[in-house]
């Protein structure tokens, strides 16, 4: 199975009005088909006959009840319609969470998101595909046995991965950051190891799907998701729509050109040199502590270190959310968003991090452009991407 329909496409239109009705009945509990034609502005033969097709798949459910003395068809999800599994790959770690397809906060706009179970496991540096999908499989069956519920009833997946994707076969593009994926046509490589229909997709953009629908980009119809980890990446939000590009790569901006230099500017995997990762992921930040402390330190440690005072770590910091800053200021002058999320690992620095990306963002980009624009850190941290997984595996329950 390939990723989503393209909007604006015949096939992308129905599988969004067939998600606005899903959203309607999970968020009703039991509305008539009348009121859902009135929350979804859909015309009540369209809801009639999305009802009739969701019905079919055994999602929905329509029942004669009596309200207020009147005889009325109402529409509920059917309990029991089975399950999604979201699943995420990162450069040294899978994380796989399940939700319930008739969960009634799996809709659009609920504070917290359908969550039944998430497991996380270490990979090794360079996997390849058969170890990460075996392990990945390995922590679906451990969720789905601590949940009580068989695999019959598993009705679909979505992996997300650090990489550009080929939006015809799904398979792994050679910037990505796991060499041990490229050139894989995953999207029926996945579906034939977890023995369900599957689909794949970047993992930025996953996370701005879920940080849409339950985190920090709930009702913003112009943001930006910035991935900070490993690799670098970003998820676009334009006119409420979460938009792809043509052909599903867009919003890779650790390849944008940040320190051109010259010979001695580090070369980027993608075969540039000074791209926005090769001086912000981090790999990049721990790697530059790493002779002044002996090994590199994680994450968490250099964080930990600028909040106790030490100067190397907070300079590090500082350096970071300067370049990201100056990197986002031509997409904010091009598309004045109103809220920028920063997620990935690299989130977790808070001001230190926020505070000179938005100085270098306001001084580099078209004054004006980020005066409304606020910069936040992700409310799903690093669940994000498997959250947004998640988010889209609920959706093709509908397609």
């Amino acid at each position: 199975m390939n990723t989503a329909s393209r909007p604006g496409s015949p096939a992308g239109l129905r599988d969004a009005n067939r998600r606005r009705v899903l959203d309607a009945v999970r968020s009703a509990g039991a509305p008539t088909q009348a009121e859902i034609a009135v929350t979804t502005g859909l015309a009540p033969a369209t809801v009639s006959n999305i009802v009739r097709d969701l019905g079919a798949t055994g999602v929905l459910v329509a029942g004669d009840e009596v309200r207020a003395g009147r005889r009325v068809r109402a529409v509920r999800l059917v309990r029991g319609a089975g399950l999604v599994a979201g699943i995420d790959f990162g450069h040294r770690h899978v994380r796989v969470a399940l939700a319930d397809v008739a969960d009634p906060t799996a809709a659009a706009g609920h504070p917290a998101p359908p969550q039944r179970a998430e497991l996380r496991a270490d990979l090794a540096d360079g996997h390849g595909v058969a170890d990460g999908l075996d392990t990945a499989a390995g922590l679906l069956d451990e969720a789905l046995g601590r949940a009580g519920i068989d695999r019959a009833a598993l009705r679909g997946a979505v992996v997300g991965l650090p990489a550009p994707l080929d939006l015809a076969t799904g398979a792994v593009g050679a910037s990505g950051v796991l060499p041990g994926w490229v050139g894989v046509p995953l999207a029926g490589r996945v579906s034939e190891h977890l023995g369900v229909p599957s689909s794949v997709d970047n993992d930025a953009t996953l996370g701005t799907l879920a940080e849409q629908r339950w985190g920090a980009l709930r009702g913003i119809d112009d943001g930006i998701f910035l991935k900070l980890s490993d690799g670098v990446g970003a998820g676009l939000v334009l006119g409420g729509a979460l938009y792809r590009g043509p052909d599903g790569t867009a919003g890779e901006i650790g390849h944008v050109v940040v320190d051109p230099g010259d010979r001695f500017a580090a070369v980027c995997r993608c075969g540039h040199r000074g791209c926005l990762e090769t001086v912000v992921s981090t790999r990049t930040v721990t790697a530059m502590l790493a002779p002044l402390l002996g090994a590199p330190p994680t994450v968490a440690e250099v964080v930990a270190r600028a909040r106790d005072g030490y100067a190397p770590a907070s300079r590090i910091l500082a350096d970071t959310g300067h370049h990201v800053g100056v990197a986002l200021a031509g997409l904010c002058t091009v598309l004045t968003p109103r809220r920028i999320v920063v997620g990935g690992e690299l989130a977790q620095a808070g001001d230190l991090l926020l505070a000179p990306l938005h100085a270098a963002l306001a001084a580099a980009a078209l004054p004006g452009t980020t005066r409304t624009a606020e910069v936040v850190v992700a409310e799903l941290a690093e669940h994000a991407p498997v959250l947004g997984a998640l988010a889209l595996a609920l959706d093709r329950c509908a397609a």
